[in-house]
């Protein structure tokens, strides 16, 4: 089984599409505050939220992150090693801020500014930050990932706080080492969220990871949908 986490201020539903290219027993599952899943203060940090995941799906499955959920997965796969097969990561980073050590994060003063937006009006500035994964004249990607967001229902405001905090404030890179399972990052060279040498820094500190460019923007599923699909197929069939 291949269980699926999305991204910050989604849902499951942006995987559905994919679910249906990959042709495979497949399950995407809705963050905490998220979609139609429940959410108390807390819920959202990797740690707790990867031993909650370990315990609801007993046995090694094959799991896949895309940028939040990307952080969730891959803490799975260091501090569970018995729940994980192989591992995907898609538009996803051990550490999304900027630092001196880290210069391939997103700048910090961005996530203030969207930290800061959120207090003002949540939704304003979740339609904001899916317009920014898109890209640059990706209408119709912003498009699917509005449509996806409304046919979910609109993420509980602290999770998307505490979600946003958890981007802010977490370094994974530590675990990277690690990871005993197979990592694919799938990554887009245009990514603007997660530029790409986030993901070649990431995949340097695994034992057994790889990287394949694919679509564009941050959410390159959307634009490119069976050739990811193919890359995720051939990984987990290997």
């Amino acid at each position: 089984m291949l269980f699926l986490l999305h991204g910050w201020g989604l849902n499951r539903r942006v995987f559905g599409g994919l679910e249906g290219a990959l042709g495979i027993p497949a399950q995407s599952l809705d963050l905490p505050g998220h979609g139609e899943a429940s959410y108390e203060p807390g819920a959202l940090d990797p740690d707790r939220l990867a031993a909650r995941l370990a315990a609801a799906h007993p046995g090694a499955h094959a799991w896949l992150g895309w940028s939040l959920g990307g952080l969730v997965a891959l803490t799975l796969a260091a501090r569970h090693p018995q729940s994980v097969s192989r591992l995907v990561l898609v538009g996803a980073t051990p550490r999304f801020a900027r630092a001196p050590d880290w210069p391939c994060g997103t700048a910090p003063d961005v996530l203030e500014a969207f930290a800061d937006q959120l207090v003002i009006d949540h939704a304003a500035t979740v339609r904001r930050f899916l317009t920014l994964q898109a890209g640059t004249g990706a209408r119709a990607e912003a498009r699917a990932l509005m449509a996806h967001l409304q046919d979910g229902g609109m993420p509980q405001a602290p999770a998307l706080a505490e979600g946003l905090a958890v981007l802010q404030g977490s370094d994974r890179r530590a675990l990277l080492p690690s990871i005993r399972a197979p990592v694919l990052f799938v990554h887009a060279a245009t990514d603007t969220i997660v530029p790409i040498e986030a993901a070649r820094a990431a995949a340097r500190l695994v034992p057994d990871g790889r990287l394949c460019e694919a679509g564009r923007g941050h959410a390159p599923f959307l634009n490119a949908e069976d050739a990811v699909a193919t890359l995720i197929r051939d990984f987990l069939r290997d």
